[in-house]
């Protein structure tokens, strides 16, 4: 490939509509391919494989009562029984000058020993491999979270959750749609996953009645997501939205409340504990108040997980207990297989991908080839020393025209034997260097 002097290219027409030429080939060449968005904006491919498991990592469960308070205890606290706690004025005369709210939510709600009196997970019970959390719920009353704290290697009942939940009523009663008042809410999350009054995102729910025998079956699929610009999402696998949106609203109502109820986690600082009449309703205006809730929680800055792992369930089996169990129920919830369907998104294009991309379209369309390209730069490099030794010819016959000035011929004549036997020596040292 013939290599033209820049000066040249500029001045000589000829060579001057070749260089525009190039330069709008190789724009149309890369603007065609659209290497450049590809890179800023890279395509994401999803790849859905299955995976058999030697282990598996059970959900935590969440279980919450129904009924969910004792309120024939109400009236020791100055309440009224048939009133549910968010109706307007409900603690109006609450004694508060003898309990406190957390008192009276510990005293009239279920413990975990009266709900779940015998437990176990992976034929091991009363909880030497799992972890028991509580957490009070204004709609929900105590419930109370298992979660195993070591994976599980058999795939059968054997390898499950077995819960048997007690209940205090003496008959079922039904709602006006035809649902047992009385029973257990059962909540299926992962362990990063918290029950929230601000929507349960990836949380099954099951509702087991009273004198009820199930067997539930449990299936795992796992997501993962790339974050980009337009959809950006936590990489962090202990990050859950559900927990940061509450967090958010809790310290906004706390605020405005200037006081805090055990109904509110995750505050970002310590705050006093409603004790009169005046806190507490302001508090409740704020915490049950929809509207608020939901312009709050628009300016939540609460972006989603990139990593999710859902767990669902199919009942096995779903039939009345003995009646020797009275009004309690039993559940077994196991894993019945290992295979597990994995979810993963990918990167499909790259500055590895870009370069082959720009390289074949040049190729194709100028007829580049390395070959060409090593051409291209021996010219540069051989212009770069003519450049040189001109330089150099150009500084020796100005230095011969002022030697020429003002001097005779003899002068001149032993200037010019004086350099040449200079270069001559410069010569000779730079030989014996080389061969040393």
């Amino acid at each position: 490939m013939a290599f033209v002097r820049l000066k040249k290219c500029l001045t000589d027409p000829k060579h001057l509509v070749k260089l525009v030429l190039l330069v709008i080939c190789v724009c149309i060449t890369i603007y065609q391919a659209k290497c450049v968005n590809k890179v800023l904006h890279p395509p994401i491919s999803s790849y859905y494989k299955f995976q058999l498991n030697e282990t598996v990592k059970y959900p935590s469960i969440t279980i919450c009562r129904k009924p969910t308070y004792k309120t024939h205890l109400f009236p020791l606290f100055g309440l009224k029984e048939t009133l549910p706690l968010v109706s307007n004025g409900f603690f109006n005369n609450f004694t508060f000058h003898n309990s406190t709210i957390e008192e009276f939510l510990t005293n009239t709600t279920y413990t975990f020993k009266e709900t779940i009196p015998l437990y176990g997970y992976k034929g091991q019970g009363f909880g030497k491999n799992v972890r028991i959390d509580k957490i009070f719920l204004l709609d929900k009353g105590l419930c109370h979270t298992i979660t195993p704290t070591e994976n599980s290697d058999v795939f059968s009942v054997k390898g499950g959750f077995f819960f048997y939940f007690r209940h205090t009523e003496k008959e079922k009663t039904y709602d006006n749609y035809g649902v047992c008042t009385s029973g257990f809410e059962i909540f299926i999350h992962s362990e990063n996953q918290v029950l929230s009054p601000f929507g349960n995102e990836f949380t099954e729910y099951l509702y087991v009645e009273t004198s009820e025998d199930l067997q539930v079956t449990l299936t795992l699929e796992s997501y993962s997501q790339i974050p980009t610009s337009q959809n950006p999402c936590i990489s962090d696998p202990d990050y859950s939205r559900a927990e940061c949106r509450e967090k958010c609203f809790n310290n906004f109502v706390v605020s405005e409340a200037g006081c805090t109820l055990p109904w509110l986690r995750n505050l970002d600082k310590v705050y006093p504990t409603c004790s009169d009449y005046e806190s507490v309703n302001k508090f409740l205006r704020a915490y049950t108040y929809d509207a608020v809730k939901e312009d709050i929680l628009k300016h939540c800055v609460c972006r989603y997980s990139c990593n999710n792992t859902i767990y669902k369930y199919h009942i096995g089996s779903r039939k009345e207990a003995d009646k020797i169990m009275g009004m309690s129920s039993t559940i077994n919830i196991f894993f019945s297989s290992n295979l597990v369907p994995i979810v993963s998104e990918v990167t499909s294009y790259d500055w590895n991908i870009f370069l082959a991309d720009v390289g074949g379209s040049l190729g194709f369309l100028l007829g580049l080839s390395v070959i060409g390209v090593i051409t291209v730069i021996e010219e540069v490099i051989k212009l770069i020393f003519r450049t040189t030794d001109n330089k150099g010819i150009d500084e020796k016959n100005t230095q011969v025209q002022k030697c020429l000035e003002g001097n005779n011929l003899k002068d001149v004549m032993e200037y010019m034997v004086n350099r040449e036997m200079r270069e001559h020596e410069v010569q000779k040292k730079m030989t014996e260097t080389i061969k040393f």
